[in-house]
């Protein structure tokens, strides 16, 4: 049975609506994207001055295959990498980095998810590509390979013998470059055909279109949404892929996600300094992850901190993701689900300029051992960046079965590590659009819409939570 093309509104122009957009326009979908920021004029720009509130406006992230036990993540990662090394080809600055990524340990010992990473790279004949600082015969191969002056070591502050933290460094690993990659793919979709409409009320999501089912009267289905200036635009299929704002579109989508915020600072190099211009380049200097405490006995994290190596602007950007901040507030009447009558929202703008306290300490700490001719130097830039947290650190990319005759589709739910991903998302979550339960994507069973799976990864800790700073409320 030959495939019915669809109208569909894409809602978001973040990586997962290009990528969606993308991947449904080449299966002869007419697609629509509506976007309230004005992308096509700041290019996405990370400090435009239109102030953009979107986790994929940012400098870069992590690109990784590290994924414990999570063989399903660590296939399609690496999936996604070969289709960024060929987008990377006739590119004059690629998008996809390959500098290498060093995972540090906590202590001078491999922690259960690096051993289980390991094991299931070497299952998938991958092992050759990750080198163990604490292995002989792995520091031997880095040498052969030329990974070896990236495969560092940083003594533990106050231990004996002036012991170091073990390390595992991944030559598959690197960065993308963010922004740049969502202005490439925004580029690349208009130039195929996909209609963008933008600004803050031509662009901005006001409503759904609804009217009463003929197949499920129990429900509505959704014919179109309705924009803040007023206009109605119709579509067969609405998709919401608006980040950390689509629980506030979507109530219904608030059991499966939390807006959450990771800390970003940045320090700027002179690049009249060499010394550091070039100890910092990509070519010399590893993206870096520190476990700075161990996992807790439920296998939480707590002590996440990244570091980057200096754009080619000089920008060294450093994260820390071992408390992602909540802001908690009174959620609207009608909302399905919410903890003592709130929820997570990101902050305004103007109160997402500095970190908190206990985020500045930790990667003042991180930056003490691992840059140290930063120690004590004051941040260039400081914000709070809003993810958008899932139940259990899985996407939701599923028809919306509160809506009749699947008329809404949903596309979110990055949680920090959605990015790396751009390339192949759209073809997999196309794939679920397309054929839901006979989709062929090994994603499918991960993805669903899944409201009966326990909260947590730390969504259950709601409002009373130590990771809450709204209400007035000031985590420390």
């Amino acid at each position: 049975m030959a495939q019915q093309h669809k109208r569909v509104a894409i809602v978001g122009a973040g990586i997962f609506g290009l990528s969606l957009a993308i991947a449904l326009h080449k299966k002869g979908h007419a697609v629509t994207v509506y976007e309230r920021n004005q992308y096509h004029q700041n290019q996405y720009d990370p400090e435009d001055k239109e102030q953009v509130q979107a986790a994929s406006v940012d400098l870069n992230k992590i690109f990784r295959a590290s994924y414990g036990k999570k063989l399903h993540y660590q296939r399609l990662a690496m999936e996604s990498r070969d289709a960024w090394i060929k987008i990377n080809q006739g590119l004059d600055e690629p998008l996809f980095v390959e500098s290498g990524m060093l995972r540090v340990q906590p202590t001078d010992e491999l922690g259960a998810l690096e051993k289980e990473t390991l094991a299931n790279m070497e299952r998938d004949g991958f092992r050759d590509t990750q080198f163990v600082k604490s292995d002989v015969e792995d520091q031997r191969r880095a040498a052969v390979q030329g990974w070896q002056k990236k495969l560092l070591e940083f003594e533990i502050p106050e231990s004996e013998e002036h012991k170091t933290f073990d390390a595992v460094l991944d030559s598959l690993g690197g960065l993308t470059r963010c922004s740049a990659a969502c202005y490439h793919y925004y580029r690349m979709a208009a130039a195929a055909g996909v209609k963008f409409i933008f600004g803050p009320e031509e662009g901005n999501f006001d409503s759904f279109i609804e009217q009463d089912s003929t197949v499920d009267a129990t429900k509505t289905k959704v014919v179109g949404l309705r924009t803040k200036d007023g206009k109605a635009h119709a579509a067969d299929v609405v998709a919401v892929a608006a980040g950390s704002f689509s629980t506030q579109l979507l109530p219904c989508l608030s059991y499966h996600l939390e807006s959450a915020a990771g800390s970003l600072v940045t320090f700027k190099i002179d690049p009249a300094n060499k010394a550091l211009w070039d100890k910092y380049s990509p070519e010399n200097f590893p993206v870096i992850t520190w476990k700075s405490a161990p996992r807790t006995s439920n296998g939480k994290d707590t002590g996440s901190i990244y570091v980057f190596p200096r754009t080619s602007d000089g920008v060294i950007k450093i994260g820390y993701r071992g408390v992602k901040f909540t802001n908690f507030q009174k959620a609207p009447d009608g909302v399905p689900f919410c903890q003592d009558g709130q929820w997570s929202i990101p902050l305004p703008y103007e109160d997402c300029r500095a970190v908190p306290q206990r985020a500045e300490e930790a990667i003042r700490t991180f930056v003490s051992i691992f840059l140290p001719e930063f120690d004590g130097v004051d941040f260039d830039t400081t914000k709070l960046c809003w993810y958008t947290d899932s139940l259990d650190n899985s996407f939701v990319i599923d028809y919306v079965p509160t809506f009749a005759e699947h008329s809404v589709f949903v596309c979110t739910g990055g949680s920090g590590h959605g990015a790396k991903f751009m390339p192949v998302l759209g073809e997999h979550a196309a794939d679920i659009f397309d054929n839901n339960d006979n989709a062929e994507s090994h994603m499918r069973a991960h993805w669903r819409w899944r409201d009966t799976v326990p909260r947590r990864n730390g969504l259950e800790e709601g409002p009373d939570g130590p990771r809450n700073i709204g209400g007035g409320r000031a985590a420390t």
